[in-house]
């Protein structure tokens, strides 16, 4: 086995131990963008894992210690899954039960805005009836608002994508994802991340009870591949984008070194779509979101009919977006 250099890799937990297990000591520094959703969407992560660079794929495949629970908390087995070493030479060197269950979660390794940090997480897990990903988690234990959003799933995704941006605090932290799979309990891994001191977005002011006009739009559903081919194949999983004008904030100030409660926080609390008529996807979101709201997630196009999205903030206050998916 191979131990590459660079910056400061991922941790990983086994669900249950309360201290991460680094996979390699740490190195250099490095500054790395997360891709951004068209980069990434329509590609499995097998085949990204496979043409990245060693470096890049090493810090895609999370692939430390993966945790296995029960629904009731308890080890499957009695013990828990024995952290793994590998080279980013040979990601196959996984077993494929893991590999599956295995949620990718992609980071910038130094953000210089912590109010807008991106968050992709992806995995090769199957969407069926029987056997598919119920819910994805994504928390910082160490921030003020510790949940950055609880991601709800049905088979009528196609498979599992999730990008979205939120508010991380300064410094180096780490962020953690946990999939729930319907027949094998909850898998999670975790990255760090370094936020540029003092630009830590965690401290986010609420705006007034009476906003301005251009202050909250209507939101609107986009799908990229009508826009690139004008049409949608049956069966075909696209890639639908969620966008809002809305602020998001924390309500929190940060004096003396730690945060204070300065007013009640306004965010969007819950996203429901519905794919003809039937709810597909329910998003729990947070103040720890970032301002206006983008969220990609993928759809399979099984029939013709409306896309619709209907946003619910803290205060009440409902929104609506719909997009029609007809078949060329």
């Amino acid at each position: 086995m191979r131990i590459h250099g660079g910056s400061r890799p991922p941790a990983f937990h086994v669900l249950g131990s309360s201290s991460p297990l680094p996979l390699f000591p740490s190195g250099g520094e490095g500054i790395e963008a997360a891709p951004s959703p068209s980069e990434t969407a329509g590609v499995s992560v097998a085949h990204r894992l496979r043409t990245m660079g060693s470096r890049r794929a090493f810090l895609a495949l999370a692939s430390g210690a993966v945790g296995l629970l029960t629904e009731g908390g308890s080890w499957q087995g009695g013990r828990a899954a024995e952290a793994r070493r590998l080279s980013a030479d040979d990601p196959d060197l996984l077993p494929p039960f893991e590999r599956l269950h295995l949620p990718v979660l992609e980071l910038p390794v130094v953000a210089g805005n912590g109010a807008k940090v991106p968050i992709v997480v992806e995995m090769t897990h199957p969407m069926d009836q029987g056997h598919c990903i119920t819910t994805i988690q994504v928390s910082n234990e160490r921030d003020p608002v510790p949940s950055k959003g609880v991601f709800h799933w049905s088979p009528a995704n196609g498979r599992l994508y999730l990008s979205f941006q939120a508010r991380l605090h300064d410094g180096r932290s780490e962020v953690s994802v946990t999939a729930e799979c319907n027949r094998h309990g909850r898998w999670s891994s975790t990255r760090s991340i370094s936020v540029v001191e003092g630009a830590g977005g965690c401290a986010a002011p609420a705006p007034p009870a009476r906003i301005k006009d251009d202050e909250i739009r209507p939101p609107a559903l986009r799908i990229p591949e009508l826009l690139k081919r004008g049409r949608i194949r049956p069966d075909e999983i696209v890639l639908v984008q969620l966008v809002t004008r809305h602020p998001n904030r924390t309500g929190l100030g940060f004096r003396d070194g730690r945060f204070v409660q300065e007013s009640e926080p306004f965010h969007l609390s819950l996203v429901e779509v519905f794919y003809g008529g039937e709810r597909v996807s329910r998003f729990e979101c947070t103040p720890a979101l970032s301002d206006d709201v983008f969220i990609s997630f993928p759809l399979r196009a099984r029939r013709e009919g409306p896309v619709r999205a209907v946003l619910t903030n803290n205060r009440g206050q409902r929104f609506e977006a719909a997009r029609d998916i007809r078949f060329a």
